[in-house]
């Protein structure tokens, strides 16, 4: 969590001050660094994370299911995964994909089929379980600390999962001790700096938009990142 004392509400980043710039409809604080342009709140822990996994509600509002049946999964989900594995195939090299936070195991099985060797890893107990059968592919149940790899990998994707992390400086530098050599992590994270966020930026800070800051997805999302402070993360 971010405590409420002044020596903790630092950046992540560059170490200055945290300024606290609201809250959001159901009442959780914004802090913002203005150097580095993220913005953050209190951190869901990894058990709090997991069961939200564990929601059906969760899947079916991004368009799967709990049953992880691939074929049922709306037209525009294959498509944006179609689109991420071209992107890999366009920037990387290398066969061996390890997806952190595998959710419902779509990319890694599309993956699967296009010849790379692959292994997810998820926080859900009931993901880590059910996807291997579906997807065709191993899930480490946990976080990339608690989890003992047996080797090293040319690709890692955190696809839509930094913002749900604890600590996304932690993450990053772990997955880059798990990297091969000339490896590449691939990083997605929702865009806070498109037209329409910062829209709702501005009704919610002068309180004209019925539920403020919504659009931030906060306690879902712990950390909300500027193009700078990606940058940032991966330097």
């Amino acid at each position: 969590m971010i405590p409420d004392k002044k020596r903790d509400l630092q950046c992540l980043l560059c170490q200055r001050p945290l300024r606290r710039i609201g809250e959001d409809f159901t009442g959780k604080h914004i802090y913002k660094c203005h150097d580095c342009q993220y913005v953050c709140t209190t951190i869901s822990t990894a058990a709090e994370t997991a069961a939200l996994y564990d929601d059906p509600e969760y899947f079916d509002g991004w368009g799967c299911n709990l049953d992880f049946d691939y074929d049922r999964f709306e037209p525009s989900v294959h498509q944006q995964v179609d689109d991420y594995l071209d992107f890999i195939a366009g920037h990387t090299q290398g066969k061996s994909l390890l997806d952190v936070g595998t959710g419902s195991g779509l990319l890694p099985h599309i993956a699967l089929q296009r010849g790379y060797e692959v292994e997810g890893t998820d926080l859900s107990a009931y993901v880590s379980q059910n996807v291997p059968a579906k997807g065709g592919f191993p899930v480490h149940h946990g976080t990339l600390d608690d989890i003992r790899f047996a080797r090293k990998y040319d690709i890692i994707t955190l696809l839509h999962v930094l913002e749900h992390t604890g600590n996304p400086l932690a993450m990053i530098g772990r997955c880059k001790e798990l990297l091969n050599s000339g490896g590449h992590v691939v990083v997605v994270v929702p865009n806070y700096q498109s037209l329409d966020s910062r829209i709702k930026d501005l009704l919610s800070k002068f309180k004209l938009k019925q539920r403020p800051y919504k659009h931030l997805a906060l306690g879902h999302h712990n950390w909300v990142f500027s193009i700078k402070s990606l940058e940032l993360l991966g330097e």
